[in-house]
């Protein structure tokens, strides 16, 4: 399916134009129908929908929110945004905790298979020809920075794996003279680099 975008006057705005889209998006697919249907909560959860609520969080955490308290000044005020998830306001944070609270082992394994439903009716691999090709899967494991100005990029670390100092690093220059080890040192003539293990 093709995304088309149109321009309306809306009578309220959002600092979340993107979880909007998304909003609208998963609302007539029903993405969250596997969630919905698979986690139960047997015990009281002093909340009419347990499973709207953690519906909300999860649109809170999408949202930057860093701890449930603050689903009441991120994304509660915020109405364009909850009707874009079909909901008609977000649970109070106070709400979502009590459900949190109540979560145990079972309804942690549904989540996971709603989790793994969800992958199979939306996910790539799923829905793989196998028999006409393989699939390649293309990860990145130098651990290298993308650039000065990557968002949050930095240089990541891998056990027993050295890489080479490059240009682009800010404490690089390169060595001219080889660790004196003996009495007859002399002048390197190419850079020394570390020796990587292979």
């Amino acid at each position: 399916m093709q995304p088309r975008f149109t321009v309306a006057p809306m009578e309220t705005c959002t600092t979340f134009g993107p979880l909007v889209a998304l909003g609208f998006f998963m609302q007539p697919h029903d993405l969250w129908a596997p969630v919905r249907s698979r986690v139960d909560f047997a015990q009281p959860t002093h909340c009419t929908d347990p499973v709207g609520a953690l519906l909300d969080m999860g649109v809170g955490i999408l949202a930057g929110c860093e701890v449930v308290a603050q689903v009441n000044t991120a994304i509660r005020p915020d109405r364009l945004l909850a009707q874009a998830w079909g909901r008609e306001r977000f649970c109070e944070q106070s709400t979502i905790a009590r459900v949190l609270d109540t979560c145990g082992p079972p309804q942690v394994q549904q989540m996971r298979q709603a989790n793994e439903q969800l992958l199979r009716w939306t996910g790539g691999v799923y829905q793989h020809d196998f028999s006409r090709a393989g699939l390649h899967l293309d990860i990145d494991l130098t651990a290298l920075l993308a650039s000065k100005r990557a968002e949050g990029s930095e240089k990541g670390y891998f056990p027993g794996k050295k890489t080479r100092r490059a240009a682009n690093w800010r404490v690089w220059r390169p060595s001219t003279i080889g660790k004196s080890s003996s009495p007859s040192s002399f002048l390197a003539l190419k850079p020394v680099w570390p020796r990587c293990n292979p």
